[in-house]
């Protein structure tokens, strides 16, 4: 058994797929193929069940894709301990965030200037998402908007990054469009276009809804921030998002409007606890809290 063996059979469990598993990680489909079966024989189980369409795994599948991601999680920590040997001149840092933050790019610039060693690795997801990468261990940081039904102290160290407010985006020529400030009661007759259900503003979005008494007739769903505005741009609908995405829109067709109710969405930065962090990813912790206004939450 051999340690590329055990990465091919997690990416094939998580794109159900030989083709799309083999074009991740850069290797032929034969290839993939060939190393699967190897590894079957090896171990006397079926790891997949095959079909002409998709591939899952078997149960005994499931049980050793556990013990693989362990064991690529437990070598990755050992040589982010070695970087304690090494300082910061070298090492590996893997982000998880939401696409909302906008000046996260430019940290990452800056940050990346000031230890050239380190290498850093992005990762785009919803909140939700990102959650569950955290705590398999496959991002070291986790840049959310905490949902509103979880309790995230209990297993993370949790940072605010970005103190915020929702907003009512509309396209230019709505009837609302003119008003500075609204009950959101008084959108409850429109169509609205909200984040992706991966996102924790989904059920942020939802809840505020809900608050004004009204169940917001949801015509469209998009993990994308800038489609969104795009969409109501278009006039499809309206949308609520955070203030500060609508700065980092640059979108002049469509109109803000700022609610009655303040209804927050903040973005933070969470680490697990009771967890080993490497020296490369606290030096990143320190230099993101530096580089914007945060309180510990």
């Amino acid at each position: 058994m051999e340690l590329h063996q055990l990465q091919y059979v997690i990416e094939i469990a998580r794109h159900n797929h030989f083709t799309r598993a083999a074009e991740e990680i850069c290797v032929s489909q034969s290839t993939l193929s060939q190393q699967v079966t190897k590894l079957e024989e090896e171990l006397g189980v079926k790891l997949f069940d095959r079909t002409t369409r998709t591939v899952r795994p078997t149960p005994a599948g499931e049980e050793f894709i556990f013990y693989a991601k362990r064991i690529l999680s437990d070598i990755e920590r050992a040589k982010n301990r070695m970087q304690e040997y090494a300082g910061l001149s070298k090492g590996k840092i893997k982000i998880g965030a939401i696409n909302s933050m906008s000046n996260l790019a430019n940290i990452i610039v800056n940050f990346q200037k000031d230890y050239p060693g380190l290498n850093i690795m992005i990762v785009e997801e919803g909140s939700y998402k990102l959650l569950e990468m955290l705590q398999t261990l496959q991002i070291d940081i986790a840049i959310i908007t905490p949902p509103v039904e979880m309790n995230l102290q209990t297993t993370a160290d949790i940072y605010e990054l970005i103190d915020d407010d929702l907003v009512l985006v509309t396209p230019k020529n709505h009837p609302l469009a003119q008003r500075d400030k609204i009950d959101l009661a008084e959108a409850a007759q429109e169509k609205f276009i909200f984040p992706s259900r991966t996102h924790s503003a989904y059920n942020l979005a939802l809840q505020a809804c809900r608050d004004a008494n009204f169940d917001p007739d949801i015509v469209c769903e998009s993990s994308s921030l800038y489609s969104r505005f795009d969409l109501v741009s278009k006039e499809m609908g309206v949308s609520l998002v955070s203030s500060k995405g609508v700065k980092s829109s640059d979108n002049d067709k469509v109109s803000t409007i700022a609610l009655t109710k303040s209804i927050k969405k903040p973005t933070v930065l969470a680490l697990l606890k009771h967890t080993y962090h490497p020296p490369a990813v606290m030096a990143f912790r320190d230099y993101i809290l530096d580089s914007v206004s945060f309180k510990q939450a």
